[in-house]
């Protein structure tokens, strides 16, 4: 191989490299986006994760006591009807235990059917962490890329490589002002 076909590879290469850096430039821009805009959506999630929670739970509490209630009433629909009244009152309070009875059955289902609040609170915490894990694939993208586009004293990398590390090594949430700490550093 002779000089003039080591310098055509250069130029190649060196052509290769500078697409390479436009690409990665064209994907900043949309992988910044989804870093500002996956925290909203996990906030989103997490608000309505304790408002179905708490209207749940409020539910749960009213209905005990309607159950309370039912309870007391039927034990006194029994006591009246074993005075033994005319048989027009004793059909009567019959009758409403048969419907307080009715109403005692329905309670428990839709006790029953409450149950759905709390898988349906399971599966937004599985969208949760899966927005949490989207973060910081997406943001350990952007930093690599940012880190080897800038040139970075080797310090300045082990440092924000550290942070980011220290970040995502715990299983909590990526707390999104971390994120733009890092970002900052990188001039983003």
């Amino acid at each position: 191989m002779g000089i003039e076909d080591m310098i055509l590879e250069l130029k190649d290469l060196a052509k290769t490299v500078d697409d390479a850096t436009k690409k990665i430039s064209d994907f900043k821009k949309p992988v910044k986006e989804s870093s500002d805009t996956i925290p909203i959506a996990q906030e989103g999630i997490t608000d309505i994760i304790k408002e179905t929670e708490k209207a749940a739970n409020n539910i749960m509490n009213l209905l005990d006591e309607i159950n309370e209630n039912s309870a007391i009433i039927d034990k006194s629909l029994t006591d009246l009807i074993e005075f033994n009244p005319i048989k027009k009152i004793k059909d009567s309070l019959v009758n409403l235990k048969g419907l307080n009875k009715n109403n005692i059955s329905k309670i428990m289902d839709v006790l029953s059917l409450l149950s759905f609040q709390d898988l349906t609170g399971q599966k937004l915490y599985k969208i949760q962490n899966t927005l949490n894990d989207t973060k910081i694939k997406l943001l350990k993208v952007l930093v690599n890329s940012e880190v080897s586009s800038k040139g970075l004293p080797d310090d300045k990398k082990r440092e924000i490589y550290g942070k980011l590390n220290d970040m995502v090594s715990n299983d909590a949430a990526v707390v999104q002002n971390d994120v733009n700490s890092i970002l900052s550093e990188l001039g983003l």
